[in-house]
């Protein structure tokens, strides 16, 4: 075991302690003195700088040095009180004990721990370490622990005993520190004390001192007024001298412009008095009857004026319906011309079948003649031929249905026209009228220009008040004429607009007529060019058979059950057709309607959005001229505020003038009486001072005079400003009903709105109802496209029979005869087949029916409408009874396929 000796080691907490003593003027490191005169504190310090402590290896855990490590305490806390680690013994004995065994443990199996478990705060000696690891036992250990308990309990009693001695010290020292802070605390109060005295005495000197100065500024100023007085009161009877002087020559100037006017109109103002002797008082009322008479003139001339802009703006408008009309005549005139072409096509055409129809009447008579047995067909033939009469008969009532149309629509033009040149003449009479108001405004102007002048030479002359007052009232006036213009320009436009509306919806008509014709045209163009095939069909049909009678003859008799069975299906085939024909006629009306609908719902929607986008036109320029109207309120106002400044301040300067006239009248009245004292006292003196007094007197009364003079003007002021304040509330009530009515106008275009969306949710409901419409007319044109696809096959079969019969009859009558029927046989085919061909369109025939079919893919998405799929059930069951018909290719057993399922699964 190696002990640390005077070079220093490690204290039982763990700090290293130095081999120094110090000395009694000297402070140790821990704040303790090094002498504190008691022998128990230098041996304690000795005995625990000579601490003897073992160093022991740290084992291989790290948990067991953070544990010393938490309880290691500084120096300061050893030597200055009593410290936690030291009464805390049996946790640090527990802990040391435990890290000893674990080491010994670790040396015994022989392993070697890597660190030591103290970690002092200075450096260790590591030499050392190891020296004192190699020879280290279990009852080494305890006896160095026994060792270290006992030396901790004495520096724990004598830390104790210097902690005792210490408190007492520094219970002194805090009365001693108490005492000087109370002292400290009455000097300093009593400094204060002090100061604020001192301030305050200088303060109520500088008071002093300021208000001495302030009486002799104020005698100053006081002695300055008085001398400004006299002096003001001195230039203000100069200035009212020169005032009265003007005023005399304004009088006179205005009495020469009354002069002048009664002159020029011819008009007495005051029929008892002369202009030369009229009064100043009765001169405002004249020069106000001139202004009324001179503003009814320009109100007159105003409304000339706004009457020749509205004549202006109704040549504009007419011009425009005009030309309007002159192009919707110029399109009925080339509709018309088309409609007049087609008339003429369909009476050539028609004039073509009936020749063809006598020839083929012809024809049948001679086949009548030579065919007597094939009477059932030529019957059958003549209903036809009887049928498409009918239908000749028909399309001739129909042309001239046309041709009734054509000339109502001309007659229609007519009427335009003739209006057209009503409108022309009105046109010229009012241009007529424009020129002559023209002229007449012309003569107007110059009147105008002339008393204009006159006007601003009496205008001048007028004070600045009355100017203002009265350019209010004209703005005023103006603004209740343009309200009055705005209000009547509403109604008209709302006359034109529902003028227009009506225009547009004869226009609609029309239109919708015109397309109508087109139409029907169209279906009959198509309908005449089928009969024209058809015909031409049959012609070839009447020739074979005529060809063909020999060798059909002997074998009528032996396919006449065969004919009879295969035409009373063909019979029953055509009879549903007619009724699937008719179905489809149904289908395709009611498109046409909800064609028609979405028509009309497209035209009302284009109308009110016509209308929406006008009103909200209309509401744009209302909310403009309200702008205007508010900014010129806003002018008026501050108007008004400028008048009222200007108002106060004269009032201000009256009060003033009146204030000094008083000190004047005050003065006079003061040498008024001291020279009645001087009078008493000195009497029988010269007259002199007598006329002093009595201009005084005068001066005074003519003072009195301007002070009423001023009252006067004072109150008209305050009645122009009364004047003023009800015509601000009347534009406020303008304003208010204004408002009223923009809100009425709000509401009608929500109104509006609302009633838009309703008919676009209603557009949109038409358009997804009209795609499902096209598929079931897809699929019946599909399911008709089949039953002709039946019908062909079907043909084909009774073909091949009899092919087959043919065949049968000329291997049981021999060689002798086959080559006589064989020709025959053949020109039998083509007929037949020619007659395949004709009854079927070009696109619907067999070989083009495969092809044709899958071109719609996306047809079968959508369900149907309930009568397409009773039309479904019907032609299903009609599949059903049909036997299978070799169109297809064959399965794989060898049967062939029907048309419907090879349709079917193309689809």
């Amino acid at each position: 075991m190696h002990m640390i000796g005077s070079r220093g080691g490690v204290c039982s907490q763990g700090y290293r302690v130095g081999p120094r003593r110090w000395g009694q003027g000297q402070v140790a490191p821990n704040g303790f003195g090094g002498g504190m005169g008691s022998p128990q504190h230098s041996k304690g310090r000795s005995e625990c700088e000579t601490i003897r402590i073992p160093l022991l290896s740290q084992p291989h855990s790290e948990e067991i040095p953070s544990k010393i490590q938490e309880k290691q305490i500084s120096p300061v806390s050893v030597r200055g009180a009593a410290s936690p680690f030291l009464s805390n013994q049996d946790v640090l004995a527990s802990s040391i004990f435990s890290t000893v065994m674990e080491n010994s443990a670790f040396s015994s199996t022989g392993s070697s721990p890597p660190n030591s478990v103290f970690c002092s705060k200075y450096e260790i000696h590591t030499d050392s370490e190891k020296k004192i690891m190699s020879g280290a036992g279990k009852d080494h250990v305890e006896n160095v622990l026994e060792e270290y308990l006992q030396k901790g309990r004495d520096v724990q009693k004598r830390l104790n005993e210097t902690t005792e001695l210490h408190e007492p010290q520094k219970i002194n020292l805090r009365l001693i520190i108490a005492d000087l802070q109370t002292k400290l605390m009455e000097v300093q109060l009593e400094r204060d004390v002090l100061q604020e005295t001192r301030q305050q005495e200088s303060q109520s000197q500088e008071n002093v001192k300021i208000q001495l100065k302030n009486t002799i500024q104020e005698l100053e100023a006081a002695n300055q007024l008085q001398e400004e007085m006299l002096r003001e009161a001195d230039s203000q009877t100069e200035h009212l001298k020169k005032m009265v002087h003007s005023h005399e020559e304004v009088l006179l100037e205005l009495r020469g412009i009354l002069m002048d006017y009664e002159d020029s109109t011819g008009k007495k103002l005051y029929e008892h008095e002369n202009i030369t002797s009229l009064h100043i008082h009765n001169l405002s009322t004249a020069f106000a009857d001139v202004l009324q008479d001179l503003d009814s003139e320009v109100s007159y001339l105003k409304e000339k004026l706004v009457l020749v802009k509205d004549l202006e703006k109704q040549l504009h408008l007419a011009h425009s319906e005009i030309a309007e009309a002159q192009t919707e005549q110029d399109q009925r005139n080339q509709e018309s011309e088309n409609l007049n072409d087609r008339i003429h096509q369909l009476l050539a055409e028609l004039h073509k079948k009936e020749i063809e129809l006598s020839l083929e009447k012809e024809q049948n008579k001679r086949f009548w003649d030579r065919n007597t047995d094939n009477s059932v067909t030529i019957d059958h033939l003549r209903r036809e031929l009887d049928n498409k009469n009918m239908q000749l008969e028909r399309m001739e009532n129909s042309v001239k249905e046309m041709r009734t149309e054509c000339h109502r629509q001309m007659e229609h033009q007519v009427a335009a026209i003739k209006e057209k040149n009503e409108s022309i003449g009105r046109i010229s009479s009012l241009t007529v009228q424009l020129e002559s108001t023209k002229e007449v405004l012309r003569k107007v102007k110059d009147d105008l220009t002339a008393k204009q002048i006159d006007l601003e030479t009496a205008e001048k002359t007028v004070s600045n008040l009355t100017a203002r007052l009265q350019e209010k009232e004209r703005v005023l006036e103006v603004t209740d004429k343009e309200m009055k213009k705005l209000h009547s320009q509403l109604g008209n436009r709302m006359q034109e607009l529902q003028h227009l509306k009506n225009e547009e919806d004869c226009l609609h008509n029309v239109q919708a007529e015109c397309e109508t014709l087109k139409l029907q045209l169209l279906e009959k163009e198509r309908i005449v060019e089928i009969f024209q095939k058809q015909i031409g069909n049959m012609t070839q049909i009447v020739d074979q058979h005529s060809r063909t009678a020999g060798a059909m003859e002997v074998e009528k008799s032996q396919l006449t059950k065969e004919i009879n069975d295969w035409k009373l299906k063909a019979e029953q085939l055509k009879i549903a057709k007619d009724e699937k024909e008719a179905r489809i006629h149904e289908m395709e009306a009611r498109l046409s309607e909800l064609e028609r609908e979405k028509v009309k719902l497209v035209n009302t929607c284009s109308e009110r959005l016509h209308a929406f986008n006008d009103m909200k036109l209309e509401k744009d320029q209302l909310m403009n001229e309200l702008q205007a109207g508010r900014s010129e309120l806003a002018g008026l106002a501050e108007g008004f505020e400028d008048l009222k400044r200007d108002y106060r301040d004269k009032i201000k300067e009256m009060e003033n003038t009146a204030n000094r006239l008083k000190m004047q009248v005050k003065s006079a009245q003061g040498e008024l009486e001291r020279t009645r004292t001087a009078l008493k006292t000195v009497e029988g003196s010269d007259g002199h001072a007598v006329k002093v007094a009595v201009g005084m007197q005068k001066q005074i009364t003519a003072k009195r005079g301007q002070i009423d003079a001023l009252q006067s003007k004072i109150k008209f002021l305050e009645e122009a400003m009364t004047n003023a304040a009800k015509e601000k509330r009347y534009l406020k009530e303008e304003n208010s009903n204004l408002s009223q009515e923009l809100s009425y106008i709000t509401a009608e275009n929500t109104k509006i709105a609302g009633e838009l969306e309703i008919l676009r949710s209603q557009d949109k409901r038409l358009k997804e109802k009209i795609p499902k419409m096209e598929t079931a007319l897809d699929k019946a044109s599909m399911q008709f496209a089949e039953c002709q696809c039946i019908i062909q096959c079907q043909e084909q079969e009774a073909m091949r029979f009899r092919l087959q019969h043919t065949l049968d009859v000329k291997e049981l009558q021999g060689p002798g005869y086959s080559s006589a029927s064989a020709s025959g046989k053949l020109r039998h085919m083509a007929p037949l087949s020619h007659l395949h061909s004709a009854v079927l369109p070009p696109s619907l025939n067999l070989p083009s029916c495969a092809p044709h079919m899958p071109s719609k893919p996306g047809i079968l998405k959508e369900e149907p409408l309930q009568d397409l799929k009773r039309i479904l059930e019907e032609l299903t069951s009609s599949d059903n009874d049909i036997p299978a018909v070799d169109l297809g290719k064959d399965d794989s057993s060898g049967r062939r396929k029907s048309p419907l399922a090879t349709m079917r699964n193309t689809v």
